[in-house]
């Protein structure tokens, strides 16, 4: 026999011993004696604990969320329960999560390189948790779980604008009308300058860094919400620019140092309208050279999706200016977002 056959039966031996030892040790361990009335001495039994069901618990650290919310949501049952993955953002990968209690929630996985600064990690959960409005997608629970940090979001079925105007025919795929697009750009117009009203706890106007459909999600009525509001404050933005090309501003291509400001974010959200507009991914097309060709060309009839199943309209025409003054080159001469607002409502 060769000498390997020899170690591999060696080590299967091995192998065999120790579980044996070890599942000995199991059921020695659950043996209890006690006395009974009689004074006899009586050795109980019970059934050995199978090594597949001893878990491991890691110590937790709620984040955002009371105590009843943690009781609702235990912990260590969602950091270690099978998971969905829905896709992965900036700020980390997303699940979906069926609960032992049947409901479904959505759980963000915080990218590992984001979770050393912890205190800053803990203000800003804190801070967006804390806002609540039908625009924004809440922040119903985060905690560690030994070195991974999670947040816990709404599930909502229809999932995101970007799987319903890209998906793959018969998979998350519905050819939105003119009617619905439009009313989603609004919902996520809404959205936007809502953030911008708000101030941070040292006074600067929020931001959003970047307007993209994945991180609209649409309700079954298919009103929407925006969600992943948070991410520019927890994540670099050097990162944030280098992962969504196509959709940042030319000032934050180009400068050194990489500043959001509510302009920037109208442009993005310029380049967010045109994706509803012709049904093109920015990461696939540069929309706004696109649009320009458009214009120069007097073929603005040709930009709109087909997939919408209706000729162009007056609405449409005027939803692609307004995404044009979005996009102007120089951040000052870039709408509000609360004008955007009142333009596509009037649109």
């Amino acid at each position: 026999m060769k000498p390997f056959g020899l170690a591999f039966i060696y080590a299967a031996l091995t192998l065999a011993l120790l579980v044996a030892f070890t599942v000995l040790i199991c059921i020695r361990a659950n043996k209890k004696k006690a006395k009974s009335s009689e004074g006899k001495v009586t050795t109980i039994t019970t059934t050995p604990i199978s090594l597949l069901e001893v878990k491991v618990t890691l110590p937790v650290k709620v984040i955002f969320g009371d105590i009843k919310v943690a009781e609702k949501f235990d912990p260590p049952e969602i950091a270690q329960i099978p998971k969905t993955r829905l896709g992965e953002g900036t700020l980390g990968t997303l699940f979906k999560v069926v609960l032992q209690c049947g409901s479904i929630i959505t759980i963000r996985k915080i990218r590992e390189g984001l979770i050393m600064n912890a205190s800053g990690l803990e203000l800003w959960i804190n801070f967006f948790g804390g806002m609540k409005d039908d625009w924004l997608l809440p922040i119903l629970f985060s905690f560690q779980y030994g070195g991974e940090a999670f947040i816990l979001y709404e599930y909502l079925i229809l999932g995101s604008l970007e799987e319903l105007l890209h998906g793959s025919e018969g998979v998350q795929f519905t050819p939105l009308n003119w009617e619905i697009r439009k009313k989603i750009a609004l919902y996520a117009a809404q959205a936007v300058a809502l953030i911008h009203s708000r101030v941070t706890k040292n006074g600067e106007p929020l931001i959003c860094g970047v307007i993209k459909a994945s991180n609209i999600l649409i309700r079954v009525d298919f009103s929407a919400c925006l969600s992943s509001y948070e991410t520019p404050y927890l994540v670099p933005p050097e990162m944030i620019v280098k992962r969504n090309p196509g959709r940042v501003a030319p000032e934050l291509k180009y400068h050194y140092k990489k500043t959001f400001t509510q302009k920037s974010d109208v442009y993005s959200f310029g380049i967010l309208l045109l994706e509803l507009i012709t049904g093109q991914r920015p990461s696939m097309t540069n929309l706004s050279a696109y649009l320009r060709e458009k214009k120069i060309k007097g073929a603005l009839d040709n930009l709109c999706d087909t997939k919408m199943g209706s000729e162009v309209n007056e609405s449409m025409v005027e939803m692609i200016e307004i995404a044009w003054s979005c996009l102007s080159c120089k951040p000052r001469d870039r709408p509000s977002m609360d004008d955007v607002v009142h333009m596509i409502q009037v649109s």
